[in-house]
């Protein structure tokens, strides 16, 4: 048995074939038509805010930070326990990464955000992130946030990057109304799926208008750039697939939960690597199932349990190692060790998950997770 990592939630060829045929047809494929239209239009009503898509996450966190005033070396709070575009983008803005320490879920930990926030009072934005598609610690971080803001006398900027997280919510409040602003990725590892692509949600109008401009050259009207910008729009082809799949994605969220549920269960049965627990109260969109090895075992252990599964057809992924203050190019920005992130970095592993895998498949990642912790 071949188990991939994932296998994404994508139309059938009957299921866009009219719309594509159309804009075929018409020539009109970008530029900001009909259908990226109603995919703002539909993913704002799904959300409760007003969203912008544009050709990428990494791109949506670029055009975020800028909009919010980051730039000039100006320092930028978020966990080093992320993809390394959340670091790149705010490079990109002109910005400087601080690096924060995470919580035993993942997430940024909101004390020692209120620690750097103390430490440097010149911080402009901060950027928390939606692990594997739960949600961080929003109200924590929010409050942290506010009190820092007010005793400065001035906005710090807070920015979710939601990559994984379309589908999340909070108390049946979704994920895309926090902050000032978020972000998602919809590529093709994602659950809402356009193949490639971003999203910005925001309650912030005038914060939506100048990601709007910035995302077409910065132009407001008539070929006249106001604000610094490059390409970062998102084609009709992209917005189809987008709307495709956002019909479906409450069916699409419902089933990954009953599966993600029945994979805990039975590895935590057979095994004793554990699964980050979730609260009740939380919609958790499993962009990826990680496990985590016990905490004595070493990332020896980690890394032969890899190579045993492997040897049985599955395909693992060590999401996210190395946390991004000890990666090659951002070791540098690194101003302090991380030890909480260092540790937990070195136990994960994230298993093959999706939508449509079968019991049959998670019995045999299971089995085998059980034959590797008794033969190494």
């Amino acid at each position: 048995m071949k188990i991939p990592l994932i296998r994404p939630d994508l139309p059938s060829l009957e299921g866009i074939r009219e719309p594509v045929e159309e804009i075929l047809a018409n020539g009109r494929i970008t530029n900001f038509g009909k259908y990226l239209k109603e995919f703002e239009a539909e993913t704002g009503a799904y959300l409760g805010a007003q969203t912008a898509a544009v050709s990428s996450g990494t791109a949506g966190l670029v055009f975020t930070l800028a909009a919010s005033g980051v730039g000039n070396g100006q320092k930028v709070i978020l966990p080093s326990f992320t993809f390394m575009a959340t670091a790149q983008a705010i490079l990109y803005a002109g910005g400087t990464p601080l690096f924060a320490e995470v919580e035993d879920d993942l997430t940024l930990s909101p004390a020692d955000l209120e620690a750097l926030l103390e430490q440097h009072p010149d911080t402009a934005a901060v950027i928390a992130v939606h692990m594997y598609g739960l949600p961080a610690r929003v109200r924590e971080i929010e409050d942290v946030v506010a009190r820092a803001s007010q005793r400065r006398g001035r906005r710090i900027a807070l920015i979710f990057d939601a990559a994984h997280a379309f589908g999340s919510s909070i108390d049946g409040r979704k994920v895309g109304t926090f902050g000032d602003a978020e972000v998602f990725s919809l590529s093709v590892t994602k659950v809402l799926v356009s193949v490639e692509g971003g999203l910005i949600s925001t309650r912030d109008p005038e914060l939506l208008d100048k990601i709007r401009c910035m995302r077409n050259y910065g132009v407001l009207s008539n070929y006249n750039a106001h604000f610094p910008g490059l390409n970062g729009k998102m084609s009709e082809f992209h917005a189809i697939v987008g709307l495709y799949n956002l019909r479906r994605l409450d069916s699409l969220v419902h089933h990954r939960q009953e599966r993600a549920r029945c994979f805990r269960k039975k590895l935590e049965e057979a095994t004793q690597f554990r699964v980050t627990s979730w609260p009740d109260t939380v919609v958790h969109t499993f962009k990826d199932f990680t496990i985590m090895i016990p905490e004595a075992a070493g990332e020896d252990y980690r890394n032969r349990v890899m190579q045993f599964l492997d040897g049985r057809g599955i395909e693992t992924r060590a999401y996210f190692h190395p946390p991004v203050h000890e990666q090659a190019f951002f070791s540098g920005y690194a101003t302090r060790p991380l030890p909480r992130t260092e540790r937990l970095s070195r136990r994960v592993i994230t298993l093959p998950f999706f939508t449509t895998i079968t019991p049959e498949e998670i019995d045999h990642i299971v089995a085998s997770l059980a034959e590797a912790e008794k033969s190494l």
